[in-house]
C-alpha cells in the first residue's frame, strides 16, 4: 500500500518506485559481492579458505539456497568450495557412486562445453532418480528448486565448476546469471593463481635440486675421484717395492688425508643445506652464526652477522628464515661480487604487532635487472617461504650493492599478522 502522497510508507519513495529500489539495492549487494571476492582471491593463502568465501558471497547476495565449486583437475574431481550444503567430507565419493550408477551429471556438461547450463526444477528430477539415491540425503536438505552450472573459465582453459541452486519460486534472470559469470572468474582466479604458485614452488624445489647437485659434482665427486687416484698411487707403489721409499709414500697419504678432510667438509655443507639439524639443538642465531662464518671461510667474504635476542619461535619459522639467509648470501657469493655481507636478525614492534626482520646486505654490484625478475637468484623460493607466515620479502639494488630484506609478523605460535 502507498500513504497519501502516493509514496512508500517504509522507504519514502514513490510507490511505483519501490521494485526497482529493491532491484538496485540488489544490484549493489552483488558488485559488493564481486568486490569482496576479488580481494579474497587477491589475498588468497588457501584456496579452499577463497572459494568456501566465493561460495558464500554467492549464497548471501542472491536468492540461491546453496552453492558448489568443483575443481576438475588430473581427470578428478572435487569440491573445494561450497556454502548452504550440509558438510560432507565423503561427497566427492557419493557424486562418483551417482556417476557409476548412471546419473546425468549437469555440471560435467557444462565444464566439457564451456557453456552455461540452467534447468528449471532440478531438484524434483534428483530426488526422483535411483542413480542419485547417494546424494538424496545431502541434495534434499536445502530449499531449491533451479540448478545453474557455470564453467570456471581462465585463460582459455576449464578448470571448474560453479554450481547454483536457486531457491523454490525464483527464477535466474539475466542480471543474477551474469552476477554468477563474475563469481566463477573469480574463482576461476584463484584456481589459477593456486595452479601457479604450486608450479613456481615445484620450479624452486627443482632449481634447489639442481644447484646441490653441481656443487656435489663440482666438489665432493671431483675430489673423491682423485682420492681413488692417489690410492691407486700408493698401492702402486706398494706393489713395485716402494720405490720412492716411506717418504714418497708418506707424500701420497698426506695428500689422501687433505682430500678427505675436504670432501668431508663439503659434504658437512651440503647435508647442513638440505636439513640445518643445527636449529633443532642451538636455536636460529646460533645456526646463522655458524653458518655466516662458514660461508666467509669457504668464500674469502668479509660476513658480519648481528642479531637481537629472538622470541620463542615455531620451528618451521625458524627454518624458513635460515632457508632465507642461506639462499641471500649464495646469491651474494656467486652473483654479487662483494667483498663483504652483513646478515641482521632484529625484532621491532611489540604485543600483536611483533616483527622479525631478516636483512641480508653486500656492497657487491647491485642485483641492476635482476630485481625486476621475481623467479630470479631464487626469490621464488625466499618470497614463498616469507607469504608463508603472512610476511613480505623485498629485493632493493643500487650500483653500491644490494638488500634483501625479509619481515615476518607474529602472533605466538598459532599464525601471523600481514606486515605489508
Amino acid at each position: 500500500m502507498s500513504g497519501e502522497d502516493g509514496r512508500c510508507p517504509e522507504c519514502g519513495r514513490p510507490a511505483g518506485d519501490a521494485g526497482s529500489f529493491d532491484d538496485a539495492r540488489r544490484g549493489q549487494r552483488r558488485l559488493a559481492a564481486i568486490a569482496r571476492a576479488a580481494s579474497s582471491v587477491a589475498d588468497a593463502g588457501s584456496l579452499s579458505v577463497t572459494l568456501d568465501v566465493v561460495a558464500r558471497e554467492v549464497v548471501q547476495a542472491t536468492h540461491i539456497a546453496a552453492a558448489q565449486i568443483i575443481r576438475v583437475e588430473g581427470g578428478m574431481m572435487r569440491v573445494v568450495g561450497k556454502a548452504g550444503f550440509t558438510d560432507a567430507e565423503d561427497f566427492a565419493q557419493r557424486l562418483e557412486q551417482c556417476r557409476q550408477l548412471g546419473a546425468r551429471m549437469l555440471f560435467v556438461e557444462a565444464y566439457q562445453a564451456q557453456k552455461r547450463i540452467v534447468v528449471p526444477h532440478r531438484k524434483e528430477a534428483v530426488l526422483a532418480d535411483p542413480a542419485w539415491a547417494p546424494l538424496h540425503g545431502i541434495m534434499g536438505g536445502p530449499d531449491w528448486d533451479t540448478f545453474v552450472a557455470v564453467p570456471l573459465v581462465v585463460r582459455g582453459r576449464t578448470v571448474g565448476v560453479l554450481n547454483a541452486y536457486y531457491s523454490s519460486g525464483e527464477d535466474p534472470g539475466d542480471e543474477t546469471l551474469e552476477f554468477l559469470d563474475a563469481m566463477a572468474d573469480q574463482a576461476a582466479m584463484a584456481v589459477d593463481s593456486a595452479d601457479l604458485l604450486a608450479r613456481s614452488r615445484h620450479d624452486a624445489q627443482m632449481e634447489e635440486r639442481a644447484r646441490l647437485a653441481r656443487e656435489l659434482h663440482d666438489s665432493v665427486v671431483q675430489q673423491v675421484f682423485s682420492m681413488r687416484m692417489q690410492a691407486k698411487a700408493l698401492r702402486a707403489q706398494v706393489d713395485s717395492g716402494l720405490p720412492g721409499g716411506p717418504g714418497g709414500v708418506r707424500a701420497v697419504a698426506d695428500e689422501l688425508l687433505d682430500l678427505a678432510h675436504n670432501a668431508l667438509t663439503d659434504l658437512r655443507s651440503l647435508v647442513l643445506q638440505l636439513h640445518p639439524a643445527e636449529l633443532v639443538g642451538r636455536g636460529l642465531v646460533a645456526a646463522l652464526r655458524t653458518h655466516t662464518e662458514s660461508v666467509a671461510s669457504a668464500s674469502g667474504l668479509r660476513v658480519g652477522f648481528h642479531a637481537d635476542e629472538l622470541p620463542d619461535l615455531p620451528t618451521d619459522l625458524q627454518e624458513d628464515l635460515y632457508r632465507i639467509a642461506q639462499e641471500a648470501l649464495h646469491n651474494v657469493v656467486k652473483h654479487a661480487g662483494a667483498r663483504a655481507a652483513e646478515v641482521t636478525l632484529t625484532t621491532t614492534g611489540d604485543g600483536s604487532r611483533q616483527r622479525v626482520v631478516l636483512q641480508v646486505s653486500d656492497d657487491g654490484v647491485g642485483v641492476g635487472a635482476e630485481v625486476g625478475r621475481p623467479g630470479g637468484l631464487g626469490l621464488v623460493s625466499m618470497r614463498d617461504r616469507a607469504h608463508r607466515w603472512g610476511g613480505s620479502l623485498r629485493l632493493e639494488g643500487s650500483q653500491h650493492g644490494s638488500t634483501v630484506r625479509a619481515e615476518v609478523g607474529l602472533v605466538g605460535v598459532e599464525g601471523a599478522v600481514p606486515v605489508e
